[in-house]
């Protein structure tokens, strides 16, 4: 049962950390847009830092997966929500949220 419950909240931590880093790349993104209105160049900042923090993020969605199959082997069903947890974890680390938050951009969903 102790494997399950650390699947768990190992997972909550990680959608925490997808939560967090989601929230501040597109405010560094907004950043980014304003500050180079007039010129063509982007900083690679942005990319860079959402690969590591994606690969991050998986990394813990795995973590939790593995305690979650552990804890669901020996037949506890707290085990289940451990690996339940994870997988939405992992699905949405890869998944970029970040850009559907972003304001005034050519990315923009609104179409304003």
């Amino acid at each position: 049962m102790k494997k399950g419950i650390l699947s768990i909240f190992i997972a909550i931590v990680g959608m925490y950390f997808v939560y967090w880093y989601t929230i501040d790349l597109s405010r560094q993104y907004s950043i980014l847009i304003e500050s180079s209105k007039n010129t063509s160049e982007f900083n690679s900042y942005i990319f860079t830092v959402a690969k590591t923090f994606r690969i991050t993020s998986v990394c813990i969605g795995l973590l939790s997966l593995y305690f979650g199959v552990i804890s669901f082997l020996k037949k506890n069903k707290v085990g289940g929500i451990g690996i339940i947890l994870a997988l939405i974890l992992i699905i949405s680390a890869l998944i970029p949220l970040w850009q559907y938050l972003v304001e005034d951009s050519a990315m923009d969903i609104n179409f304003k």
